[in-house]
C-alpha cells in the first residue's frame, strides 16, 4: 500500500465508512486501484480483512475503512 498517499487512503476510507456493504475482490480491487488477483494474495496471507462465504472471499467496507486508516498511520510513522 506505499504508492498510495496518506490523503489517498484517508479519502477511501471514508467512502468505505459510509457503504456498510459486503465487497468482492474485484470491487475493493478497483476501489484501491490494484489487481484483483494482488487482493486476494493479500487477503489469503491476512494483509487485508477478509472472510468466506463458501468459496468466495468479501471484504467488509467498515472493516476495509478502519484497515486503511491504520494503513495511512503506519505510512506517516515510516517517513
Amino acid at each position: 500500500m506505499s504508492e498510495m498517499s496518506t490523503y489517498r487512503l484517508k479519502s477511501i476510507a471514508s467512502i468505505l465508512a459510509g457503504m456498510h456493504r459486503v465487497m468482492t475482490a474485484d470491487e475493493l480491487a478497483k476501489l484501491l486501484q490494484m489487481s484483483r488477483i494482488t487482493i486476494l494474495r493479500r487477503a489469503k496471507r491476512g494483509l487485508i480483512p477478509s472472510f468466506r462465504v463458501g468459496s468466495c472471499v468479501r471484504f467488509d467496507s467498515a472493516a476495509i475503512s478502519k484497515w486503511l486508516r491504520e494503513q495511512g498511520v503506519k505510512s506517516m510513522s515510516r517517513k
